[in-house]
């Protein structure tokens, strides 16, 4: 194909040949563009669209013609002038209260006065002390219709609990709640009129904010949109009643959305809650026990078999730190790569790094183990006299029951801190049970600083060749 010669004798147009567009000439329509692209996330203050109002009375009125698309918010804190500014500015604007700091000016009045506005606040971020909290429970009373975010803390003290009449029981519009140190115990009764929650976390819930696991199941089964829920209590003491168990033929509530689950309590209230509910939607679990030594975790077994989630357990981490165990199974994206999507995590609160709780974890959740392809096993901060007195405490016997829920393992990471307690314990494995344990194994990596760990795990490494498993030793720096 021949292109006409002319095409390539274009010159670019002389731009003096253009009439001059000054930005007053601008459709009002231009203009809301350009303000709109002014908010993008990079520019992140919720105050960006003050300055425009101030250009002229033409960009002002642009400005507040669009609130909601162009995001307004009237942002107040301690320090805002609250009577002041809600005069200047028009009324359609809605509020975001937020404020970290625990001494407030005026005794937080500017706060109280801003929640007065039932009607126009949208946001509200407060870390509370007990008379803070004292105050919001005598001036939130009322719905608050176009509230869209809830968060509220409390780390330091004890507070009065939100009563039943906390938000006069509606928030139509709340899709985020947050409460950490707060208790709540009508949140059950109120949830079902906040119908629109994407997203609810309870922290650190204090006894006097006990919720059952019955009233919390039926509560959620109203939120036909949520996604996410984290629940975790301040105390062990927070347990169900061992005489309400639920029974093995419950009707169990359905969460279509539900996508990710955390929890932090007694195994024995999370055992109860997953017996209760249905999530066909599930990618992510976490929970974090209590220390106990002896849980029975039959409901969240099943609770995960219903579930997508063990279909994508190929990748594991077993984590040591000073007071916790942790046991991560998932994938990583893309398979080999560096990205670990967690599917599955367990946790269990224990002084100085009890094996026998990483002995119960991984048999009570052994069938989700038995795919697991690779495993890191990683160390935590030890202060070094807990780390001498554990080290001297872990016996081989314990590693063997832990490897023996990995059938499937085919590589296997060991850190530094503990080359020399693995390769003991792997040569528990050698000559007639040499297979009784890790069968797949076919990539061992070691820390290449540690000569001795080598030299212990020789035996392990010629039995292996001699049965025609062979595993190899990678060698690599690690921390």
């Amino acid at each position: 194909m021949h292109l006409p010669k002319s095409i390539f004798d274009q010159r670019d147009p002389d731009p003096n040949s253009f009439p001059r567009v000054t930005i007053g000439s601008l459709p009002d329509n231009v203009l809301l563009d350009i303000f709109d692209f002014c908010q993008m996330p990079w520019y992140d203050s919720p105050r960006w669209w003050h300055a425009l109002t101030h250009v002229c009375g033409r960009w002002r009125y642009v400005v507040f013609e669009s609130p909601l698309r162009l995001d307004l918010h009237l942002v107040c804190d301690a320090n805002t002038p609250v009577k002041k500014t809600l005069d200047v500015w028009p009324h359609g604007i809605p509020i975001l209260i937020k404020e970290s700091r625990l001494r407030l000016p005026l005794r937080g009045a500017n706060i109280i006065a801003a929640l007065g506005h039932h009607d126009r606040v949208s946001e509200i971020d407060l870390n509370t002390t007990n008379t803070l909290l004292k105050r919001l429970n005598k001036v939130m009373k009322k719905p608050y219709p176009v509230l869209t975010r809830l968060r509220l803390l409390n780390w330091k003290s004890a507070v009065p609990v939100l009563p039943d009449t906390f938000l006069g029981g509606s928030a139509p519009r709340l899709e985020c709640l947050y409460l950490e140190g707060i208790p709540f115990p009508a949140l059950p009764k109120r949830l079902p009129f906040c119908h629109n929650l994407v997203n609810v976390q309870l922290r650190s819930i204090p006894n006097t904010g006990y919720v059952s696991p019955e009233a919390m199941a039926t509560a959620l089964s109203a939120l036909t949109k949520l996604k996410v829920v984290e629940i975790g209590f301040e105390s062990p003491d927070s347990r169900p009643d061992p005489g309400n168990r639920p029974p093995s033929s419950l009707r169990r509530v359905f969460l279509p959305a539900l996508s990710r689950l955390w929890f932090h309590g007694a195994s024995e209230y999370f055992e109860d809650l997953v017996a209760r509910i249905d999530t066909p939607a599930i990618i992510s679990v976490s929970t974090w026990f209590f220390n106990q030594l002896n849980f029975d975790i039959p409901h969240f077994l099943q609770f995960i078999s219903r579930t997508h989630i063990p279909g994508s357990f190929k990748d594991a981490t077993l984590y040591f730190e000073e007071s916790n165990v942790y046991i991560r199974v998932g994938h990583r994206d893309p398979p080999g790569g560096e990205e670990f999507r967690i599917a599955l995590s367990i946790a269990i609160s224990c002084h100085a790094l009890d094996w026998q709780v990483a002995c119960l974890i991984c048999s009570k959740i052994s069938p989700f183990l038995s795919n697991v392809e690779r495993i890191l096993i990683n160390t935590g901060y030890f202060n070094d006299v807990v780390f001498s007195d554990w080290k001297d405490y872990v016996d081989n016997p314990r590693w063997v029951e832990i490897f023996h829920a990995f059938s499937a393992l085919q590589h296997m990471q060991i850190p530094p801190r503990l080359g020399g307690i693995i390769a003991s314990a792997l040569q528990e494995l050698i000559g007639e049970r040499v297979m009784d344990a890790l069968p797949m194994l076919r990539h061992l990596y070691l820390p290449r600083a540690s000569e001795s760990t080598q030299q212990t795990i020789e035996p392990f490494i010629s039995s292996r060749q001699r049965c025609n498993r062979p595993v190899t030793v990678h060698l690599r720096e690690m921390d």
